[in-house]
Protein backbone atom coordinates (compact mmCIF):
# COMPACT_ATOMS: atom_id res chain seq x y z
CA UNK A 1 0.00 0.00 0.00
CA UNK A 2 1.13 3.76 -0.77
CA UNK A 3 1.19 6.12 0.95
CA UNK A 4 -2.20 7.99 1.33
CA UNK A 5 -2.70 10.90 -0.78
CA UNK A 6 -3.24 14.06 -1.36
CA UNK A 7 0.41 14.89 -1.96
CA UNK A 8 1.19 18.19 -2.34
CA UNK A 9 4.46 20.12 -4.19
CA UNK A 10 6.40 21.64 -1.34
CA UNK A 11 9.05 23.97 -1.72
CA UNK A 12 10.22 24.60 1.64
CA UNK A 13 12.14 21.28 2.67
CA UNK A 14 15.23 21.69 4.47
CA UNK A 15 18.12 18.86 3.98
CA UNK A 16 20.48 18.14 6.13
CA UNK A 17 22.95 20.48 4.82
CA UNK A 18 20.44 23.19 5.36
CA UNK A 19 19.57 23.44 2.12
CA UNK A 20 16.03 24.11 0.89
CA UNK A 21 14.73 21.79 -1.82
CA UNK A 22 11.52 20.89 -3.59
CA UNK A 23 9.77 18.20 -2.05
CA UNK A 24 6.39 15.81 -2.79
CA UNK A 25 4.34 15.59 0.91
CA UNK A 26 1.48 13.88 2.23
CA UNK A 27 -0.17 15.10 5.49
CA UNK A 28 -1.03 11.49 6.48
CA UNK A 29 2.65 11.27 7.76
CA UNK A 30 2.35 13.58 10.16
CA UNK A 31 0.95 16.86 10.97
CA UNK A 32 3.63 18.76 9.47
CA UNK A 33 3.38 16.98 6.18
CA UNK A 34 6.18 14.20 5.52
CA UNK A 35 8.28 13.92 2.47
CA UNK A 36 6.99 10.84 -0.04
CA UNK A 37 9.68 11.77 -2.36
CA UNK A 38 12.31 14.58 -3.62
CA UNK A 39 11.99 15.27 -7.57
CA UNK A 40 15.31 15.47 -9.60
CA UNK A 41 15.97 16.94 -12.53
CA UNK A 42 18.23 19.17 -14.90
CA UNK A 43 17.45 22.66 -13.52
CA UNK A 44 14.17 23.93 -11.39
CA UNK A 45 11.91 23.94 -13.67
CA UNK A 46 12.49 20.35 -14.23
CA UNK A 47 12.28 19.32 -10.70
CA UNK A 48 9.16 21.27 -10.13
CA UNK A 49 7.15 19.32 -12.96
CA UNK A 50 8.55 16.04 -11.95
CA UNK A 51 7.35 16.81 -8.62
CA UNK A 52 3.94 18.03 -10.13
CA UNK A 53 3.44 14.52 -11.99
CA UNK A 54 4.25 12.55 -8.38
CA UNK A 55 2.07 14.35 -6.30
CA UNK A 56 -0.73 13.57 -9.28
CA UNK A 57 -0.09 10.19 -8.72
CA UNK A 58 -2.89 8.99 -6.01
CA UNK A 59 -5.65 11.19 -7.47
CA UNK A 60 -4.24 9.40 -11.53
CA UNK A 61 -4.39 5.90 -9.69
CA UNK A 62 -8.06 7.14 -8.56
CA UNK A 63 -9.18 8.54 -11.87
CA UNK A 64 -8.21 5.15 -13.58
CA UNK A 65 -9.77 2.91 -11.25
CA UNK A 66 -12.75 4.85 -11.40
CA UNK A 67 -12.72 5.04 -15.48
CA UNK A 68 -11.88 0.86 -15.55
CA UNK A 69 -14.38 0.11 -12.51
CA UNK A 70 -17.47 1.68 -14.66
CA UNK A 71 -16.03 -0.18 -17.87
CA UNK A 72 -16.15 -3.03 -16.05
CA UNK A 73 -19.45 -2.68 -14.49
CA UNK A 74 -21.68 -2.19 -17.32
CA UNK A 75 -19.51 -1.78 -20.36
CA UNK A 76 -21.01 1.38 -21.31
CA UNK A 77 -17.65 2.97 -20.42
CA UNK A 78 -17.09 6.05 -18.73
CA UNK A 79 -19.36 8.91 -18.50
CA UNK A 80 -18.47 13.08 -19.31
CA UNK A 81 -18.00 13.40 -15.77
CA UNK A 82 -15.42 10.71 -15.64
CA UNK A 83 -13.82 12.12 -18.31
CA UNK A 84 -13.86 15.63 -17.35
CA UNK A 85 -12.21 14.38 -13.90
CA UNK A 86 -9.60 12.19 -15.82
CA UNK A 87 -8.44 15.26 -18.20
CA UNK A 88 -8.55 17.34 -14.67
CA UNK A 89 -6.23 15.09 -13.02
CA UNK A 90 -3.83 15.68 -16.16
CA UNK A 91 -3.88 19.39 -16.16
CA UNK A 92 -2.94 19.14 -12.31
CA UNK A 93 -0.11 16.57 -13.33
CA UNK A 94 1.37 18.09 -16.25
CA UNK A 95 1.00 21.91 -14.81
CA UNK A 96 -0.89 22.41 -18.05
CA UNK A 97 -3.67 25.09 -18.78
CA UNK A 98 -7.24 24.19 -19.70
CA UNK A 99 -7.15 25.40 -22.78
CA UNK A 100 -3.87 22.99 -23.60
CA UNK A 101 -5.96 19.84 -22.40
CA UNK A 102 -9.29 19.75 -23.20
Amino acid sequence: MHTPGPWTVRHDFRCANGEMTIGVASAAIGPHAGAVAWPCGKDDATEIANARLIAAAPEMLRALQRLTDLSADDGRGPSDDDLAYALKVIRTATGAPRSEQS
